[in-house]
């Protein structure tokens, strides 16, 4: 069992890292009409949870 364990503690954040720079790698080449996509989601969720927060 703490041979399992030890491959755990070590390869779960080798996989993390790996699995971060991945996303990073791929999503850092964004063409702009995603990035103005991306801006346009976030000003309209932005005004909706602006508008759905009642006064307290």
């Amino acid at each position: 069992m703490a041979g399992i364990w030890s491959f755990v503690v070590i390869a779960g954040p080798i996989v993390l890292i790996a699995a971060i720079i991945f996303a990073w790698l791929r999503n850092r080449n964004a063409s702009k009409s995603t990035l103005r996509e991306a801006d346009r989601g976030a000003e309209r969720l932005q005004e909706k949870v602006e508008r759905d927060q009642t006064p307290l």
